[in-house]
């Protein structure tokens, strides 16, 4: 129940704050749905056909020295007022496919967002361990200390002096490797967040999302079902646009002639009615076709169902996985803390060195570090889930 609750909190609060995305990239989501929005309006009042307004001035002078000016205005309209359903049919199309454009949307900002958010992440949790690995050299230059030491006691040959030098090497190049990833990551946060500063980014609370909650609002399968509509919809359209229709005509104008012989100045209109059915011989591919089309977006909603089912078990085992590296950490803490305490003592008893003390408080540093780096990475596997329902 817990669950249930703290999601709708979380999202609430996602979109009352202002976006974390980089006011560049802000902007152009918003123009891309200005855009969407207009041209699903259009496409949804496609079937009304325009008013065609005129005017003119023409002269005519002929061989028999006749002369004549004609001076006219006029306005048409050709209009399909019956389409066997195909004007609902064309209606439908353009809502389902605006719905589904929206959607999309929708999905690239949430990409965005996740992306945001995993950087960040990410760079908190190399930054931890990035001073694991700090910590690690130290160990490993106390170990080459020691071997050093007895080495020169002549109690260690060269090739275990060799090997905790490696060691040590193997470590440093690690401290660099990971300063290096730091550098990028901080860069690339600044790419989506843009100049402000990045300790002003911080990360809302994010629940683990409910099996069912996870596939009944995901952001895919929501696009994939008005997809669906839309292809059904077209494919009814043109079954239609194969089938009788109905057509009103009319016109209006106005217009005025001076001639040699002849003159007249006075309105014009007409009106009619048309009914029409095209003969195609491509007819019943272009439906065919269409209707596939529309059945494959079925199918492709399903088997995408079935992929982010694996997906949520995926990450799911890679969370419980988390959870026993965090137990695992926890119990190495206990037992480096035990050893610390009474190597502590015995050092002050004169019976262990400093070296040994030093070693095992760098330890118990790197258990506790590996605990926070470990939620950290189960943080990474609930991110994709979160961001991939509709908010």
């Amino acid at each position: 129940m817990k669950k249930v609750l703290i999601l709708p909190l979380v999202v609430g609060a996602l979109l009352l704050a202002d976006s974390p995305l980089s006011p560049e990239k802000e902007k152009l989501f918003t123009l891309k749905r200005k855009q969407q929005a207009a041209e699903t309006t259009k496409l949804k009042n496609s079937w009304i056909s325009p008013l065609r307004l005129s005017a003119s001035w023409q002269r005519n002078v002929n061989a028999g020295n006749f002369d004549g000016t004609t001076t006219g205005a006029s306005v048409r309209l050709n209009q399909d007022i019956f389409r066997s359903g195909g004007i609902w049919y064309a209606v439908d199309y353009a809502k389902a496919l605006g719905e589904a454009q929206a959607l999309g949307i929708e999905i690239e900002e949430a990409g965005e967002l996740q992306r945001l958010y995993t950087l960040k992440v990410q760079y908190e949790r190399d930054t931890l361990t990035f001073e694991q690995a700090k910590l690690t050299l130290k160990n490993r230059e106390i170990d080459a200390d020691v071997v050093r030491e007895r080495y020169k006691a002549g109690e260690a040959d060269i090739s275990e002096l060799s090997r905790v030098m490696l060691q040590v090497d193997q470590a440093e190049n690690q401290v660099i490797t990971l300063e290096n990833a730091l550098a990028s990551e901080k860069y690339e946060l600044r790419k989506l967040y843009g100049h402000r500063a990045l300790s002003a980014l911080t990360l809302p609370r994010i629940p683990l999302v409910d099996k069912e909650d996870y596939l009944t609002k995901n952001l895919e399968l929501q696009r994939y079902r008005r997809q669906i509509e839309s292809d059904e919809a077209k494919y009814k359209t043109i079954r239609a646009s194969y089938l009788p229709k109905v057509s009103l005509s009319g016109n209006y104008g106005y217009s005025k002639f001076r001639g040699d012989f002849q003159n007249y100045d006075g309105d014009e209109y007409g009106y009619g009615i048309q009914l029409s059915m095209p003969l195609d011989y491509n007819s019943k591919k272009d439906i065919e076709s269409n209707k596939l089309a529309y059945m494959q977006s079925r199918i492709a909603r399903e088997d995408r169902k079935k992929e982010l089912e694996s997906e949520y078990a995926k990450r799911l085992a890679a969370i419980h996985a988390g959870e026993k590296k965090i137990e695992v950490a926890k119990r190495m803490l206990q037992r480096y803390d035990e050893l610390y305490r009474y190597t502590r003592a015995e050092f002050r008893a004169g019976t262990k060195t400093d070296y040994d003390v030093a070693s095992l408080k760098n330890s118990l540093k790197i258990q506790r570090l590996e605990q926070k780096i470990q939620h950290y990475n189960i943080l990474l596997e609930k991110l994709p889930l979160f961001f991939a329902m509709k908010r």
